[in-house]
């Protein structure tokens, strides 16, 4: 039994495979559920069904599982859809918005009317689902309007584009582009003859790229049949002819976060009369995703071919956008003086005749948010059908204080002309680095489109693959990173950015600090590491030591900065990763006029430096502060602050400096701020505080000192610094009178009193002669290590004694129960050292004693790096 609408939808032919098909799915229904229910029977029912409930019928039996989620009913299911279009009521909104952490991306649905319990705008959704690991900070919606059921989705910062269905609530991430792009825009269409989506992406070529055309587009199809389902190049390319065309869409796009649009079967992408000398007589590039061919379509009657451009203005406040099924364009006249919207829709493709369909007045009281708004966007239309009327969909976004944006969602009513918000939501930006995104808006379509998994996700997610993956996270991290020449399969495992953060999770859950020594090695870094067990049971030799100084970081997200007087190195002591940057300071041929007094096992030159690292943006920084002048006794000084991005191949750039003058100790890392104390010795003020550093807003900061040792005296020999303890800050003052540390730890913004260091007992680490810092905090009993650069030991809270663990002044001698508070590495984790037993104790003890020659360092077992590769974060 057929409905006559059902006849409509259903095909009218169908091959053997396809009734064999079907005769396979009845007789299967027969027998797992018992019951005599015809094929046809079921198909009829089930296609007008939304998408909740045929996902509940999947239920029911294995063969109706198998029924719903066959190609052939996502069709029938897609052309009911559509049939039933105008009868349906209105569809839901979609918007994206970043979590609390802004390490992921929340996707939300909402009603196109005001809540029902207070007749106001809502001020929030229903939450679908989460895409884990797109920066919610940084996403864009690209396909306002749904292509086909699926969304376009596209992570700015990682270059990444996802694709998802809110109403099946599946997503997935397409694998990167090898092809790179100094901007780019990137589009989702649907092949009606293959039944396939694709991602086109049109590319303007970096100027260095002598061997590859300027313009260029590639496009991915999802479980296509092309080897991989990789990025390919379109099949006919761009025509020499419409490079400068298509090279000014492009740039319009990415300037303006103008999305294509797709009507037609085509992918349509908008110019602005700007890009060109006299304005042009085509406005649209347009390329069918059926035949991968490109043609122009005719600019509207309001622009004037062969007219200089009414504005040099990159923003000409028109968009493109699907209505009806029809491609159509907006015209914002705000700009302009006249406070209306015009909607041109395009009668014909052949001769491109342009029909003005809606003009929208905002010059009323009700539409000052759209008035005021900096980036305004049409997004589509609905239409009820009780009574029947059209309502159109407007965007808004506007900055309001800070870090704050406030993103709107109203409806036009074409009959009456009124206008009315549905949503406002406030949203916080973590940086203003990279602006305001353009939309978050969509629409949600009742449709089964499959997201098709990618062939990296289906090899990892097989049974073969988890257990892979659980053997590697134990291999140590050398061994982990040969492992990716066994396989693709492997590399693309080892690779992922999912099992690099597993790895360090794992290698780190017990948060017990690592130590190796750094010492010298001959070769391009000219530094190896040695773990600590090895050097306590074997002396280095001579070859080994080091002949210049150097200073270590704490490790901060799995790798280590390891300062000389004229460069840094990035370091991944597990894996050998390095990296060096030369420095950036006016004055570097300088030699450093440091008073000898001031020198120290923990100071370099006259540079501070310290290693930072963005959460949001997951890229290491190092913050250069140089020194040009520092004179103790006129309080006066000059310094500079540069910044180096370790993901770039760009040199450091110079940025403001601090608000007050920093001390000659190494700054502390928490949570993405860097801490330094200050130096009460220059400049105006004589109270010690901590200058502080948010690496997302670029912002320095002063952050005030315990009141206990606020105030320094010239007569003072106290010394302060800062650093990190147990994931804390912590402000260390060192009285070398009474040869005791306290140590301070902030809190919920609060100061207390974390610990008090004796040292009078232990002469090896006297404040009177040497500089002592905390590093680690035993998790297990309590216990402190403590580093002078040419010792370290474990302090006793309790017992006040230190039991020594290394030292260059003797040979170095430790029971194993002194080890136990220490993760020690195996050899295999690290650049081992290859340590001489002919080496004697006398010449051992001949290290000279101001040059430190092997400096110890704690680190952390991870997978990081950064490639070589440049990464542009340009939108679409």
């Amino acid at each position: 039994m057929r409905s006559s609408r059902g006849e409509d939808i259903m095909p009218r032919e169908f091959s053997e495979r396809r009734r064999r098909r079907r005769r396979e799915h009845m007789a299967t229904a027969r027998d797992d559920c018992g019951a005599s229910l015809p094929y046809e029977m079921i198909i009829e029912v089930m296609q007008w069904l939304p998408v909740k409930s045929v996902f509940r019928f999947k239920a029911v039996c294995r063969s109706w599982a198998a029924l719903l989620s066959s190609d052939e009913f996502r069709r029938l299911h897609m052309a009911a859809a559509k049939a039933a279009k105008r009868r349906a009521p209105p569809a839901k909104l979609l918007y994206i918005s970043p979590t609390t952490t802004f390490d992921s991306t929340a996707v939300y649905s909402c009603s196109f009317s005001r809540s029902s319990s207070s007749d106001r705008p809502r001020d929030r959704g229903d939450l679908l689902f989460t895409i884990d690991g797109a920066r919610g900070n940084y996403m864009e919606v690209v396909t306002p309007a749904p292509c086909h059921g699926l969304t376009l989705l596209y992570d700015a910062l990682d270059t990444a584009y996802y694709i998802c269905n809110a109403a099946t609530r599946a997503a997935t991430r397409l694998p990167p582009s090898a092809d790179e792009a100094s901007s780019s825009a990137a589009g989702l269409g649907f092949d009606a003859r293959t039944n396939e989506h694709k991602v086109v992406r049109l590319i303007n070529g970096m100027l260095n790229q002598k061997n590859l055309d300027p313009v260029r587009c590639e496009v991915y199809t999802p479980r296509g049949p092309y080897v991989d389902c990789c990025w390919r190049p379109a099949t006919r390319g761009v025509p020499s002819s419409l490079h400068k065309f298509v090279h000014a869409a492009v740039i319009n796009a990415s300037c303006n976060k103008l999305s294509p649009v797709f009507a037609n079967g085509c992918l349509h992408w908008l110019m602005t009369p700007a890009s060109f000398i006299t304005t042009p007589s085509v406005a649209i590039v347009s390329f069918s995703v059926a035949e991968e061919t490109f043609t122009c379509i005719r600019s509207p009657p309001f622009w004037v071919p062969g007219a200089p451009p009414t504005s040099r203005n990159w923003s000409s406040g028109e968009q493109l956008l699907e209505m009806d099924d029809q491609l159509c364009l907006v015209r914002n006249r705000m700009p302009h003086g006249s406070n209306t919207l015009e909607i041109w829709k395009l009668l014909d493709y052949s001769s491109g005749d342009w029909l003005l369909n809606h003009r929208i007045n905002l010059s009323g009281h009700l539409a000052r948010d759209l008035r005021q708004s900096q980036i305004l966007r049409v997004i589509g239309s609905f239409g009820s059908y009780r009574p029947p009327r059209k309502k159109i969909i407007i965007a808004t976004s506007m900055h309001k204080i800070s870090n704050k944006y406030q993103k709107m969602v109203h409806t036009y009513d074409t009959r009456s002309e009124a206008l009315e918000t549905i949503l406002s939501i406030t949203e916080t930006h973590s940086t203003p680095q990279y602006g305001c995104p353009s939309s978050r808006f969509s629409f949600i379509q009742e449709t089964l489109a499959p997201v098709h998994t990618t062939d990296e996700e289906m090899a990892l997610s097989s049974d073969l693959a988890k257990a892979t993956r659980e053997i590697l996270l134990r291999l140590p991290a050398k061994s982990a990173i040969l492992s990716k020449l066994v396989c693709k399969q492997w590399f693309r495992l080892i690779e992922s950015k999912n099992f690099i953060q597993s790895y360090f999770q794992h290698k780190n859950i017990d948060k017990r600090p690592k130590v190796m020594l750094v010492l010298k090695r001959t070769g391009q870094l000219g530094f190896s590491f040695a773990p600590l067990s090895r050097c306590l049971k074997e002396a280095p030799s001579h070859s080994t030591l080091l002949d210049t100084k150097v200073v270590c970081s704490k490790p901060c997200h799995g790798l280590n900065l390891l300062s000389t007087e004229t460069k840094d190195y990035l370091c991944n002591p597990c894996t050998g990763f390095h990296r060096g940057y030369s420095n950036l300071g006016p004055n570097l041929h300088l030699r450093p006029r440091m008073p000898k007094t001031e020198e120290h096992a923990f100071t370099v030159g006259n540079k501070n430096v310290g290693l930072s690292f963005n959460p949001l943006t997951r890229e290491h920084v190092i913050v250069e502060i140089f020194y040009n002048q520092k004179d103790f006794e006129s309080r006066q000084y000059d310094m500079s602050c540069a910044l180096h991005w370790c993901n770039t191949p760009y040199a450091a750039q110079q940025h403001s400096i601090p608000p007050l003058p920093v001390n000659d100790m190494p700054p502390a890392y928490v949570k993405g701020m860097l801490y330094w104390m200050n130096e009460p010795r220059l400049g105006q003020s004589c109270e010690w505080a901590i200058v502080s550093f948010n690496l997302a807003t670029g912002a320095f900061d002063v952050v005030p000192c315990p009141l206990w040792f606020a105030r320094w005296r010239s007569r003072n020999r106290c010394r302060a610094f800062v650093v990190e303890l147990e994931g804390v800050l912590c402000a260390v003052l060192a009285d070398p009178v009474a040869d005791k540390l306290d140590v301070w730890k902030l809190e919920l913004d609060q100061w207390g009193r974390a610990y008090t260091i004796h040292l009078e007992a232990c002469p090896g680490y006297s404040l009177k002669t040497s500089v002592v810092v905390p590093l680690a905090v035993d998790p297990d009993h309590g216990r402190i290590l403590l580093n002078t650069g040419r010792k370290i030991g474990l302090y006793d809270p309790v017992e006040q004694t230190i039991e020594n663990l290394y030292s260059l002044d003797q040979v170095p001698v430790a029971s194993s129960a002194h080890l136990k508070f220490l993760d020690m590495p195996s050899t295999s984790s690290g650049d081992s050292l290859m340590c001489s037993k002919e080496e004697s104790v006398v010449e051992t003890n001949k290290i000279d004693s101001k040059l430190i020659r092997s400096v110890p360092m704690l680190y952390e077992e991870s997978l990081a790096c950064y490639s070589f590769v440049r990464k542009a974060n340009c939108l679409w």
